[in-house]
């Protein structure tokens, strides 16, 4: 059996029986870390569920009642604000593990694995290139010690992170970085980002306790090269000014980074700070919608909540959708900066209303 395997059953993810092999030790991953039994290496698979655009999605709850409510909710009734029972049952189905729904380390694809806490919508990528291990987006210094714990749940250690890479620099991605560089892995950003995760620059949601020594910086189109991973930058400024998304193939899939650019059915990046520019985020999914390989696009690996497992390429049009709404209100008078997706497609379903055509610019 899989050492590094967890099974269904009934749709309750449960750890796999105990392996008849004694727990294997491992020399340490940093200087003054001591060889420890580790544990048995084990991951938990994805927990598949069809999407609203027919895809296969990995939820996570929010997402998962977004969808509930988006698929079942009937007009004329307030229910969208007004889900407290909801989520009072649909979050006690999930404590007690009779709702199934993601737990972490979670396998996505092949020697990709999903970090950090089951419910709390924040991406933490582990990827095994074959010749070590790259992280993207670490995340929060306070979720540090969970990472290093699936990492040996794993049955990696510690000294086999090599990299890290960075989609841009909010502490939300970044705060941790700092911290994994002091154990020889070097971190990867934008160069119009570096700034802010060095502490030269300070403004809203990049202010880390502990700033990057010597980042390696990129400025977009470049190959990146992470033992067997290879992808391309591609530049999409708006959320932040060095913010990117890279471009894939792991083992035949088509894969998409898209950090904060692009998330789940068409929910957009934070834009609350004065360096936020919604013209050069319009620019951005545009110059993702239009990218070259954007068809051949599959996995949609995003900074927060649900992992599309197919469908990427509809993603990026429906946050262009979303995006251009909002642009068009604001161009109006409106101060609107915020859209919930599952709600707003749900009203103009509803309702019957035409499909957004996207703004040009």
């Amino acid at each position: 059996m899989d050492r590094r395997h967890f099974f269904t059953l009934s749709g309750v993810s449960l750890a796999a029986a105990c392996s008849a092999e004694s727990p294997k030790t491992v020399p340490g991953g940093v200087t003054g870390e001591k060889e420890s039994s580790l544990t048995e290496g084990r991951f938990f698979p994805p927990v598949v569920q069809q999407g609203p655009m027919g895809h296969k999605v990995i939820h996570d709850r929010m997402t998962y009642i977004e969808q509930y409510k988006y698929d079942n909710w009937k007009p004329g009734q307030n229910y969208w604000k007004d889900d407290a029972e909801l989520w009072k049952d649909f979050s006690w189905k999930w404590g007690n593990g009779t709702l199934p729904m993601q737990h972490r380390p979670m396998q996505v694809l092949e020697g990709l694995y999903l970090l950090g806490p089951a419910d709390y919508q924040q991406n933490i990528y582990l990827w095994d290139t074959g010749t070590g291990l790259l992280i993207v987006d670490p995340s929060y210094e306070r979720f540090r010690p969970m990472i290093e714990t699936q990492i040996r749940q794993l049955g990696y250690r510690l000294a086999d992170i090599k990299w890290v890479l960075l989609t841009h620099m909010h502490y939300d991605h970044a705060e941790s970085a700092a911290a994994w560089e002091k154990r020889g892995a070097p971190i990867y950003i934008h160069t119009d980002d570096a700034d802010y995760v060095t502490g030269k620059k300070k403004v809203m949601a990049s202010d880390i306790a502990e700033p990057v020594a010597e980042p390696v910086t990129f400025s977009g189109g470049e190959e990146l090269a992470f033992g067997n991973l290879r992808m391309v930058v591609i530049h999409t400024p708006g959320h932040t000014p060095g913010s990117s998304c890279f471009s894939l193939d792991w083992q035949g899939t088509g894969v998409l980074i898209s950090g904060d650019i692009v998330l789940d059915f068409g929910r957009h990046a934070w834009m609350g700070a004065d360096y936020c520019d919604w013209d050069q985020y319009l620019a951005s999914l545009w110059k993702l919608y239009e990218y070259p390989k954007a068809k051949t696009w599959q996995v949609l690996l995003p900074g927060h909540s649900t992992v599309d497992l197919e469908g990427a390429l509809d993603n990026v049009y429906k946050v262009l959708q979303v995006t251009s709404e909002i642009i068009r209100q604001r161009r109006a008078g409106g101060k609107i900066d915020w859209i919930d997706p599952y709600e707003f497609f749900w009203k103009r379903r509803i309702d019957k209303e035409p499909e957004i055509e996207p703004l040009r610019s």
